[in-house]
């Protein structure tokens, strides 16, 4: 079914405040009744691979594929909840349905593979189908501990947190190391941190992706990945939290060297529609 993808940047306003940005891309010719979402990680934008790049590709194949940013995106991630943002997911989803879709697969990138299935797991939607994950992550706490030096020095960051939100500087801003070597600090307001990395957050993914009752769920990581919250144990405690999930760990390309650019899957689009495609039909997804 393969053809030519037609792309349109899209503005979904929120409220008068508040507006989210992406892409849509539309097959050439007649579309399936199923369409996919893409959601981007941690201070990423809509354009950027894998949504960037997968999109087109599935687009071709014939189904309606929208990639949209979260209130969250970009530098704007370390000053807004997660839930909030996380809710954000509701308006890609109705833009789909009004679009022409019956049926709606949530896939996000990264964290956006956290606030996918917390969509889901708190509204239920029925227009949900399935849900899609590249570069799954499992506890964005645990990770977050070995970003900032280790669990003395993340121990310490929370107090700190907890000091200036009772002192009424909970919109103040303070800097954390980057996610891997060779980023870019992360800039977070104080209350924004204690509520998507502290110790209560909740963003857990395996705690997530088992309230996603029968759902089929696709993960999928390059084993070169060396962002910390991919790495072992993530999948063995994800695919214990949900039976339905299926997580390929894609063969290893770089003979057992890690490197950050794996995170996006540089040079795999081609691996990745062929899996996401053939998982979309086992489940009957492909009409």
């Amino acid at each position: 079914m393969a053809g030519k993808a037609i792309t349109e940047l899209v503005r979904v306003a929120v409220d008068a405040h508040i507006a989210l940005d992406g892409a849509y891309w539309a097959p050439a010719g007649a579309a399936r009744e199923t369409a996919i979402v893409l959601a981007p990680g941690t201070g990423a934008e809509f354009c950027q691979p894998p949504m960037g790049t997968l999109g087109p590709l599935l687009a071709a194949e014939g189904w309606r594929v929208l990639a949209l940013n979260r209130r969250d995106h970009g530098a704007q991630f370390g000053f807004h909840r997660f839930r909030d943002a996380a809710m954000d997911h509701r308006h890609a989803v109705e833009f789909l349905a009004g679009h022409g879709a019956k049926r709606v697969v949530l896939g996000g990138h990264s964290y956006g593979t956290l606030t996918a299935p917390a969509y889901v797991a708190e509204t239920d939607d029925a227009r949900v189908a399935a849900l899609l994950l590249l570069a799954p992550l499992g506890d964005l706490r645990a990770a977050s501990a070995k970003i900032v030096g280790g669990r003395p020095r993340y121990d310490a960051v929370v107090a700190d947190c907890r000091k200036r939100i009772a002192a009424g500087g909970g919109d103040d801003a303070f800097v954390i190391p980057p996610m891997a070597p060779g980023g870019l600090p992360l800039v977070h307001s104080y209350s924004v941190f204690m509520d998507k990395r502290g110790p209560a957050a909740k963003t857990v993914g395996p705690e997530l992706i088992a309230r996603l009752g029968k759902r089929p769920v696709l993960g999928i990581r390059d084993p070169a990945d060396l962002y910390p919250a991919t790495l072992p144990p993530a999948q063995e405690q994800l695919e214990e939290a949900n039976r339905r999930l299926e997580y390929v760990l894609l063969p290893d390309r770089r003979g057992g060297r890690m490197d950050q650019e794996a995170h996006y899957f540089p040079g795999r689009e081609t691996e990745l529609l062929t899996l996401v495609a053939g998982w979309l039909a086992r489940h009957k997804l492909d009409r």
